[in-house]
């Protein structure tokens, strides 16, 4: 094992990695946008594959062991089994609020007050027979205080029933009534003393000290907190609760006896020396907490991918395993993009909307807030800058919106994206598409105002644009309830700047110097980006594509405009040292190849779909290779 030490990992961090704990191997599995359109394709429209890979991912695997582990200790142990799980909950949750209480000490240090009974509390716990020992002394004064209560109850109900009795001066029981009456209050104040004196010793009592160390921990919002939490509710035998946040000094009374009685552990060793109730506990706590909703998350995606044109269904039914579904060019598009998130992607290229009006309230919303008088217009007002050849940009997107008054909101945005980034130059477009496949590299500014203003005008007016489409894309995936590793939808725009002004042409010191970033992570983005031009640049041509107020049901796809100018953006960021210049195989195709081939394609496919002109209507293919 070789470890190299790097400007933000030292020794220290070596020595974590090398005798750290070793984790167990955990799935990661979570199906994509892209990985759904390519299954659905492989089965021929239907969801058979994509289940029967579900079926196999090793999350499954895993859960189907627990199961299998859990279900045959019950069948040998049967009821017993429960107990014994039960019994290491309360222990779990006791040496949980142990070490939450270890992790706080330090930063009580400074109060002498609150730290007067954590060092009682921790050694308590840490010593079974003294956890045993103060767990009945506990349970001792509580019974205690109720027979002083009794008591003090039946000489106040004596005392009333005297204070009753009508007694007159000729009377000779009146002296002994009220020397009864005396000997009575006298016992009362006496038992009065006696219950407070007990209520102070359990004031006092570590147990309840115990329990208010744990409200405390418990009603915190750290991670300890979160683990502690878990763990009341395992102890809690699984039941629901909304209460996690409060627990008795009774309660752990009941915890404290459980987890040290050996009683229900013996039971399980006699039967079984190798039985491990600590491993059976863990199992059926990852099997209840990591239940695996990898096939729910598929049907999510498909849900989502349906609603916005890329995939079509066939046939209507109310299970969706029998549903067959037809790829639309935008479902197309998505199988081909390797991107985390290849569906936004392609909405932020104006490629896919929500044909299926799924985010309909986000409209009404946005109306609201139109009628009460805020300023929603889309582009920003004259007086920020523009020039003249901005402005002419925007007058000629509202020209668009003019001309699309019939047609849905949603395919309206998308319209209109797509003729801003249209008017964009191939180096604005290559900076445009480093903001959707950034990471986040260190060094890079995180000020989103600032990075904004670095913007062009048309690049500004792109951004606004796609936050809109943003907006409406997270709506729609919060109402399928997609995963949220599926779901993460990004517009890092530190690095659009830096990235235009390379594919501008600009040098390499020049670049650096501009980003304020290391080497290593400038090359890193400039490499990200043209991976993204290059896959958006050899899409499908499609030549064939509505516009206007005609109303598509389908999504379209990538615009053949926006796919040649990610080709030439893609051309001037491949140049040294972003460009590899020793291969490691001389049969390599390099990206200027590939990028040659699309056009071949292109050319190809034009003239194939192009519609026979009989002298009366313009022939749009044609019109649209030579623009």
């Amino acid at each position: 094992c070789v470890i190299v030490a790097s400007p933000v990992e030292g020794p220290d961090d070596a020595q974590v990695i090398l005798t750290g704990e070793i984790k167990p191997v955990v799935s990661q599995f979570s199906p994509s946008y892209s990985l759904a359109v390519n299954l659905v394709a492989r089965g021929a429209g239907k969801l058979d594959v994509a289940k029967d890979l579900v079926r196999r991912s090793f999350a499954m695997w895993e859960k189907q062991q627990r199961e299998e582990s859990i279900a045959s200790a019950r069948e040998t142990y049967g009821d017993e089994v429960n107990a014994v799980l039960l019994a290491v909950a309360h222990d779990r949750f006791l040496g949980s609020l142990k070490d939450t209480l270890e992790a706080q000490l330090p930063r009580r240090s400074s109060k002498k007050k609150s730290t007067s009974m954590v060092p009682a509390i921790l050694e308590v716990l840490s010593d079974r027979n003294l956890l045993k020992k103060a767990s009945k002394s506990y349970v001792g004064l509580v019974q205690i205080i109720d027979l002083e209560k009794s008591t003090l109850k039946y000489l106040e109900r004596e005392a009333e029933v005297m204070d009753g009795v009508p007694l007159s001066e000729e009377d000779g029981f009146g002296d002994l009534f009220a020397e009864d009456s005396s000997h009575i209050q006298s016992e009362m104040k006496t038992q009065r003393k006696r219950v407070m004196k007990s209520e102070k010793e359990l004031s006092s009592h570590v147990f309840t000290a115990m329990a208010g160390a744990a409200n405390a921990a418990l009603a915190r919002s750290d991670p300890e907190a979160e683990i502690l939490r878990a763990a009341l509710a395992a102890a809690r035998q699984r039941e629901s609760s909304n209460d996690l946040q409060t627990v008795t000094a009774d309660e752990l009374t009941t915890f404290a006896k459980s987890a040290v009685s050996r009683k229900v552990r013996k039971i399980l060793k006699k039967k079984d020396p190798a039985t491990n109730s600590e491993s059976l506990f863990e199992q059926l706590d990852a099997m209840e907490d990591s239940e695996d909703d990898s096939w729910e998350d598929m049907l999510a995606l498909t849900k989502v991918l349906e609603a916005y044109g890329c995939m079509s269904s066939m046939k209507d039914a109310d299970d969706a395993d029998f549903t067959t579904y037809e790829l639309t060019p935008a479902g197309e598009n998505i199988g081909i993009l390797g991107f985390d998130n290849s569906l936004w992607c392609l909405v932020a290229m104006g490629g896919a909307w929500d044909v299926a009006n799924e985010s309909a309230e986000l409209d009404e919303f946005r109306t609201a807030m139109e009628n009460i008088g805020s300023d929603s217009d889309l582009w920003f007002s004259e007086g920020t800058g523009y020039d003249d050849d901005d402005k002419e940009a925007g007058a000629s997107t509202k020209e668009v919106v003019e001309e699309m008054s019939e047609i849905p909101k949603p395919q309206e945005e998308a319209e209109i994206l797509v003729s801003l980034l249209r008017s964009l130059t191939p180096s604005e477009l290559a900076g445009y598409v480093s903001c959707l496949v950034s990471d986040g590299s260190r060094g890079w500014s995180t000020n989103v105002v600032e990075s904004f203003q670095k913007l062009s005008g048309n690049q500004q007016r792109v951004v606004q644009s796609s936050l809109l489409s943003l907006e409406r894309l997270m709506e729609v995936q919060k109402k399928f309830s997609v995963d949220e590793a599926s779901s993460k939808c990004q517009l890092e725009l530190n690095t659009c700047d830096v990235v235009t002004a390379w594919a501008d042409g600009c040098s390499w010191n020049e670049a650096v110097q501009l980003s304020g970033a290391a080497p290593g992570d400038l090359a890193r983005t400039l490499h990200r980006a043209l991976d993204a031009l290059r896959q958006l640049g050899n899409l499908p041509y499609h030549p064939v594509r509505a516009t206007g107020a005609v109303v598509q049901t389908t999504s379209s796809g990538i615009h053949s405009d926006i796919r040649r100018l990610c080709r030439d953006a893609a051309r001037a960021m491949d140049r040294y040292p972003v460009k590899d210049p020793l291969p490691f195989d001389d049969d390599d195709v390099g990206i200027e190849d590939q990028l040659d081939d699309a056009d071949e394609d292109e050319m190809e496919d034009g003239i194939e779909n192009a519609p026979k002109d009989d002298g009366n209507e313009p022939n749009d293919a044609s019109d649209e290779m030579e623009g």
